[in-house]
């Protein structure tokens, strides 16, 4: 995702932790040229096998969230 809504753009990274057993699509906020802050992730637990929605003490637009779920699941591979 690479995408600007209100006054923020947003985009995302996919990150790995094979010793906590879990992928990542995790959702970067910019805003006015200052650094970009993680504001939320689509993680996939291998332990449950299914995905949950983190994000960390800010608000996230629905529209946003639902296109980093839908990126998500089309782009962390499942075994």
């Amino acid at each position: 995702m690479d995408r600007q809504y209100g006054l923020h753009r947003y985009s995302t990274r996919l990150a790995n932790d094979n010793k906590e057993g879990n992928s990542a699509l995790e959702l970067y906020a910019e805003r006015d040229g200052e650094d970009a802050e993680r504001v939320a992730r689509v993680v996939f637990w291998d332990a449950y096998g299914d995905f949950f929605l983190e994000t960390f003490g800010t608000d996230v637009p629905v529209v946003v969230a639902e296109q980093l779920i839908a990126e998500a699941k089309a782009s962390i591979k499942i075994r």
